[in-house]
C-alpha cells in the first residue's frame, strides 16, 4: 500500500520488483536528474548555515576580546 503526499491510497498497482506504483519509483532510479539535485541543494543550505552560525561566533569572540 502506497500513500501520497495528501494522504491517499495510491490508485496503481505497484510495478513489478518494487513495493511502489509508477510514479513513486521514479524517485529510486539513481540515473532520475531530479534526485542528483537534491544532495546539492542540502549541501549547499548546510554551508550557508555553517557560515553564518561561524560569522555569528566570530562575533561573540571579537565582542569578548574588545571589551
Amino acid at each position: 500500500m502506497n500513500l501520497d503526499d495528501a494522504g491517499w491510497q495510491c490508485p496503481m498497482e505497484a510495478v513489478e520488483g518494487t513495493e511502489f506504483c509508477a510514479d513513486h519509483t521514479r524517485f529510486l532510479d539513481p540515473e532520475n536528474e531530479a534526485d542528483k539535485s537534491t544532495p546539492l541543494l542540502y549541501r549547499l543550505t548546510a554551508l550557508v548555515l555553517l557560515v553564518l552560525f561561524l560569522y555569528n561566533y566570530y562575533q561573540i569572540v571579537l565582542g569578548w576580546l574588545v571589551e
